[in-house]
């Protein structure tokens, strides 16, 4: 039997509308906020943990969405 392999580039597009976020993680008992448009509010949200927790170690994360298309794809395809 024989295979055929075909290789696609693929490129990646920020999903439109959709904007940064950023959630608050606790790193001792892995607590974490939802996540918010605004990095002081996951910031606000480690300090909150803190008080009510004594925890001490926090990350904030920042993440956004992405679609992946192949790259000679006609959705991606530049205008003339």
């Amino acid at each position: 039997m024989r295979s055929t392999y075909r290789f696609t580039e693929w490129t990646l597009s920020a999903v439109p509308g959709a904007e940064i976020r950023y959630y608050g993680k606790c790193l001792e008992c892995f607590a974490q906020s939802t996540d918010t448009e605004a990095s002081d509010d996951a910031q606000l949200w480690c300090l909150k943990h803190a008080g009510l927790s004594r925890c001490t170690r926090y990350e904030v994360v920042a993440f956004q969405y992405f679609d992946a298309h192949p790259a000679d794809s006609p959705s991606t395809a530049q205008p003339n």
